[in-house]
Order: structure tokens, then C-alpha cells, then sequence
């Protein structure tokens, strides 16, 4: 049974929750985690004499009060633009193949982990053609019937974790380690690579702008969080950090 500050979060509060964190490494604690985030916000709110309509409506006028993010500035922008040409690199173009290990809520995500990475052994010992022959049998995407190729695959076409690893890495190759989305885990191959050219600054200013501010108050409603649990008395569940989809 957890609680926080005296206030129960009982069992059926915690399986309802759980439904929305299967994808998760250990889904029990992140679902205990965010709800006990959830209700000391909740407290917050009483606290601050904030009404609203219902308990996200609370959450959000909360963070919207106490949490204070600065904008970003032209410098700072740019000096990201010079740091991370990579990003902006117009007609990047990159080939790609994946088996997927498809997360949902009846997979034991450990479970599939270790079997992705099982098959990804093995194809690490097999010749480069025996590739397809391995997204067939195992991905649960729809390129499976395809080899697993997904194609030529440009920057904001994929999830940004997968368009991460699969432009990081050196033409015709086969990753090592397994890339995780909220799709699943892939074992990723890459074909032919196109650089592109550089977009000019002026271009993406406005976009750089926006990932900065996004990241700033990532950054500091996470200490706002860790600041809610370090204040609390919370029983029932280790809280060593404050990472919860609220912040996503």
C-alpha cells in the first residue's frame, strides 16, 4: 500500500494505472511513481487554492503557476545550429531495415528484451543476406513481408529515438544493441546514406527555439517534482528520482 502525506493510493488505483506503463522496464513501479507524483500535485493544488474541473486540469494549472522556464535567445540557438549540423541537414537520406519485438500490455518487457537480444546474437553470427530471412520470422512490423526493410527513411519520419540511432550510424551496418521505442525493441541494419546539405539558420531558428524551450521546462519540471518528493512523506515506494510521463 503506498501513500503520500497520509493519503492512501490503493490497489485499484495502481492497477488502473498499470495498463499505461506495460512498456515500461518495471510497469508496477513507473504506474506507482506516477501517481504518486499525480497526488502530491493534486496536493499542491489544495494547497494553492487552484479549482479546476477536473484532476488534469489541476496538474497542469499547478505546473503552469510554479514552474518557470526561460525562453531561449538567438545565441543560444545558434550555438545548438553549430553544435548539431547533423540535425539540419535537408535530403538526409538513410536505408533501412528492422526486425521489431513489438511491446504491448500482455508482453513481460523483460521477457522481450531478452529474446530481441537473443535474435539479435544470432544475427550478428549469420551472413548479411540471412537478415530478411530473420524479419520474417520474428518482426511484427509490416515490412517483415518485405525483409524488414523500411526503406529510405528521411530526418522527422521516424520516432526520434529510432531516427537517432539508424542516422548515427556508418552505412551498411548492423547495429549491436538494440534500439527501444514505445513501439518496441528493433534490431536495426542500415543500407546506402545520403548527407544532404546543410538548411540554413534562419530556416530552423524557429524550430530550434521550440525543442530548447521544450527541453528547458522538461528540465525544470522534473526539479519541481524532485523538489514535491523531497518535501513529502511518501510510504510504501522508493522515489529516488521524479522521471514520470508528465513530463513527456
Amino acid at each position: 500500500m503506498i501513500s503520500v502525506n497520509g493519503i492512501t493510493i490503493d490497489d485499484t488505483r495502481l492497477q488502473a494505472e498499470l495498463a499505461r506503463h506495460q512498456h515500461e522496464t518495471d510497469p508496477v513501479q513507473s504506474a506507482g511513481h506516477e501517481l504518486v507524483l499525480r497526488e502530491l500535485l493534486l496536493q499542491r493544488a489544495r494547497t494553492l487554492g487552484v479549482a479546476q474541473d477536473d484532476e488534469e486540469a489541476c496538474v497542469q494549472a499547478v505546473l503552469a503557476a510554479e514552474v518557470r522556464t526561460p525562453e531561449a535567445d538567438l545565441d543560444a540557438c545558434r550555438r545548438y545550429y553549430e553544435q548539431h549540423p547533423g540535425q539540419f541537414m535537408s535530403g538526409a537520406l538513410v536505408e533501412v531495415w528492422h526486425i521489431l519485438f513489438q511491446l504491448t500490455p500482455r508482453v513481460d518487457p523483460q521477457r522481450l528484451r531478452a529474446r530481441a537480444g537473443e535474435v539479435l546474437q544470432e544475427v550478428h553470427g549469420a551472413a548479411p543476406d540471412a537478415f530478411a530471412g530473420y524479419a520474417r520470422q520474428y518482426s511484427n512490423c509490416m515490412s517483415a513481408q518485405e525483409g524488414g526493410r523500411l526503406g529510405d527513411v528521411g530526418r522527422g519520419e521516424t520516432l526520434p529515438e529510432f531516427e537517432q540511432a539508424v542516422f548515427a550510424m556508418p552505412a551498411h551496418t548492423l547495429l549491436d544493441h538494440l534500439v527501444q521505442t514505445r513501439h518496441g525493441f528493433h534490431i536495426v541494419r542500415t543500407g546506402r546514406k545520403a548527407d544532404g546539405t546543410l538548411m540554413a539558420f534562419d530556416t530552423v531558428h524557429a524550430r530550434i527555439a521550440a525543442w530548447l524551450a521544450q527541453a528547458s521546462e522538461r528540465r525544470a519540471t522534473h526539479q519541481y517534482l524532485q523538489w514535491l518528493v523531497g518535501q513529502a512523506r511518501i510510504e510504501g515506494l522508493d522515489m529516488p528520482g521524479a522521471d514520470s510521463p508528465l513530463l513527456q
